[in-house]
This record gives C-alpha cells, structure tokens and sequence, in this order.
C-alpha cells in the first residue's frame, strides 16, 4: 500500500451499479469511507477470489463505517450476472469503457490491474495501491488495519483540536 502523504480530493463520478441504482462517491462524504477497486473481470481466477474474500469479511468494512465499492471492466449484462450469481453484498459497478478507472489515474491493462483506494469520510485519498499484477492484490486483513489505522488518526486530530 502507497501511502498518500498529500491528501487529495477523490474524483466524483456517476455511475449505474449492478441492480441499475445510480451510485456517486460524493454520496458516501461524512458518512462512510470508501474501498474503491478496480478489477480486470471475472474471468480472472485472482479477481474472482478477492471478491469472495470481500464478501467473506464486508461485514469487517461495514463495523468500521466503510463501503465497499468494486469496478469491473465487463458489460452490465456479464458483470450484473456474475454479481446477482455470487450474492455480493457490496456495491459493484460495470465500467467497460473505463469512466471511473479514468478519473483515477487507473490504466487499464490486463496485467496493471487491480488497484484499491481507501477515501476517508471528508472525501480525500488516504492510501492507494495500484497492483504490479494481479497476484498482487492486497489481503482484507492489511486493508482493515489501515481502516483502523484511519480511525486512531481521526480520534487523535479530535482530541487536538479540544
């Protein structure tokens, strides 16, 4: 994980998720962090792992005030299929033309893909990874100490500002 030492503002986007809901990142500011990943598609053995352990532990992201939110580069019939199949509980956005992927600085290539990106509650970027390969794809547990490492910081720039 990059740790982002120049906390920058996430970029917005709109986009229809796997049910058709439209989902915007601004609509998670004040009340949620966000876990935003990119993956290369379903027929990718690693991507389809990582979104079972995601399923596996959403609960984990949900006790720490965080939505879980996945981008795929398939087409909504494919990817709202694979969705609807595996029960994901998290949001899961179809992208083939790679609308979001784009405003984050996300090149899409079979091989640079995945990337995870934690937003913090007031919309900024706290951490980013962007994956070497798609072996690369950081554990739940590493992503859920770094969402708790986020909460120790808040409480202490509160207890500071007292």
């Amino acid at each position: 994980m990059q740790d982002v030492k120049e906390m920058m503002t996430a970029p917005d986007f709109k986009m229809m998720d796997s049910e058709g809901k439209e989902v915007t990142l601004s609509q998670y500011r004040d009340n949620k962090r966000v876990v935003l990943i990119f993956n290369r598609g379903f027929s990718c053995q690693y991507c389809r792992r990582h979104m079972g352990q995601l399923r596996q532990d959403y609960q984990k992201f949900i006790e720490r005030d965080t939505e879980v939110i996945a981008v795929g580069s398939e087409d909504t019939a494919p990817f709202s299929y694979f969705w609807r199949q595996e029960r994901m509980p998290f949001i899961g956005i179809p992208d083939c033309k790679h609308s979001v992927a784009n405003l984050f600085g996300q090149k899409v290539d079979q091989f640079k893909l995945p990337s995870l990106i934690i937003i913090d509650k007031s919309g900024k970027i706290r951490f980013r990874h962007f994956g070497n390969s798609m072996s690369d794809i950081p554990t739940n547990d590493e992503v859920l100490s770094l969402l708790d490492q986020l909460s120790e910081e808040f409480a202490q720039e509160v207890q500071r500002s007292w």
